[in-house]
């Protein structure tokens, strides 16, 4: 009737969210077939539905919204890498470094393999979170997979910057504290100024150093007074005052005042000789090193005789009087026998001391150790200015051979006594110079004795070691 017209109703689907009103009474329209975030089939192809809007998200830096979207993707298909790694990433954006880690561990462990950015993500989390032994061995991991992978490589860089930083902040603290606890225990106690001057030489500050320890010499003189000679506490001040004089000296060998150092290290002796017992190893090994230190410091002063003494007294100790006991100590001292007598001009008896030092060598290492090369290039030396050419340019080579197997780390490892690489090398071309000298020389010699010549008799300018 036209007295009562329904009006005109749009479809359900041109306006799916509105509520419709009919004769008065309201209605909802059936809802379409829709695909919207709130519903999915689980199907492989809405996770990857998911993952662009997530990347979408992220391009406009929208992170919590990519994560909400990397997470449905996720809880469609658990096992796909790429989803946990793309949440990792923004997780990361969000500085979520938890989270961000767990998802990367989960994105390596799922991958196959596994991405260069599932190993950077790792190791930046790790790094994130402070935990940088492990954000090493992940970055260290991923550029095992990947080496030439500039983002790792660089990661790598900054964890290495970090763990170095946080031991230049330990060992600053550490300082600091030593620093505290010398001035609680009192500004003219021995042990203050010991501590003091351990933190100084380490720190580099060799001047330092030795001033403190001449001032902790008067204090531990003061501190053993006030225990009482013999006294527990006395006893306990005399080995503050060894570890004075040793330290003493090694700072003013740093200085290169050898005198002061002989004399440090002269004290330290005689103090050992009376407090410690040669029985105990450690305190027998002890006086063995101040011994030894004693006669570089007196060989330097060029006291050759007392030098050598004090070497022989210190090789004693190092080996307890039996010459069967090999060790890295015994050799060295019998080095520094040698370059005594090679100063002293007693070519023999420096043969023979750097020969002793190669067996040795060879009783504790491998034919091809760097440390024999020192004692091979002494002996050539020795050779040498005994006129004993062929012999000598066979220990040059033997030297070389050595030389040339190595790398300069492995024989800065092999040769602790050396301070540097750039000292190695530079001993490494001196011993090939050195050889090439001797080659010359010999064929001089064949070549004036083919002329006729005195073939005994060194070309001028041909010089000695």
């Amino acid at each position: 009737s036209s007295l009562f017209r329904v009006p005109f109703i749009a479809s359900p689907a041109a306006v799916p969210q509105r509520a419709m009103h009919i004769h008065g009474c309201k209605q909802t329209p059936a809802t379409p077939p829709t695909t919207s975030d709130e519903e999915s089939s689980g199907s492989t192809d809405d996770g990857e539905m998911k993952k662009k809007k997530g990347n979408r998200a992220m391009k406009k830096k929208k992170y919590p919204k990519a994560i909400k979207y990397y997470t449905k993707a996720v809880k469609i298909d658990p096992e796909n890498a790429t989803y946990r790694l793309n949440r990792a990433i923004a997780n990361s954006a969000l500085e979520l470094w938890k989270d961000a880690e767990e998802d990367a561990r989960r994105a390596i462990d799922l991958g196959d393999p596994p991405s260069a950015k599932s190993h950077f993500q790792l190791a930046r989390a790790r790094l994130r979170r402070g935990r940088l032994e492990e954000a090493a061995e992940a970055a260290r991991v991923g550029l095992e997979a990947s080496p030439q992978e500039p983002a790792l490589m660089g990661l790598r860089r900054e964890i290495e910057h970090a763990i170095a930083g946080r031991e230049a902040r330990r060992k600053k603290e550490a300082e600091a504290e030593a620093q505290r606890r010398s001035l609680a225990a009192g500004p003219t106690s021995a042990k203050s100024l010991l501590e003091s001057a351990r933190s100084a030489f380490v720190a580099g500050r060799v001047d330092d150093c030795a001033r403190l320890c001449e001032e902790g010499r008067s204090a531990a003189a003061a501190d053993i007074a006030r225990a009482g000679p013999g006294s527990p506490a006395a006893k306990e001040h005399v080995r503050e005052d060894i570890s004075i004089c040793s330290l003493w000296g090694k700072a003013t060998m740093k200085q290169r005042r050898w005198d002061v150092a002989a004399e440090a290290f002269r004290s330290a002796v005689d103090l050992m000789e009376a407090h410690y017992s040669m029985d105990v190893r450690d305190e027998r090994e002890a006086a063995s090193n101040a011994y030894n230190n004693l006669g570089i410091a007196l060989k330097n002063t060029n006291k050759m005789e007392k030098a050598v003494e004090a070497l022989n007294t210190a090789y004693m100790k190092a080996t307890n009087g039996d010459d069967k006991v090999a060790t890295p100590q015994a050799a060295q001292i019998l080095q520094n026998i040698a370059q005594c007598r090679v100063q002293q001009g007693k070519m023999d008896d420096a043969r023979m001391m750097y020969s002793r030092a190669l067996e040795v060598g060879l009783r504790l290492y491998r034919s091809d150790h760097a440390s024999h090369a020192l004692n091979y290039m002494g002996i050539a030396r020795c050779l040498k200015r005994e006129g004993k050419i062929p012999e000598a340019m066979k220990a040059y080579s033997t030297a070389c051979q050595i030389w040339d197997g190595k790398d300069l780390e492995e024989c800065l490892a092999e040769i602790p006594e050396v301070p540097s690489k750039e000292r190695v090398e530079q001993i490494r071309q001196q011993c090939r110079q050195e050889l090439a000298q001797l080659v010359l020389l010999l064929e001089e010699l064949k070549r004036r004795q083919a002329e006729g010549g005195d073939a005994s008799a060194p070309p001028a300018g041909s010089g000695t070691a």
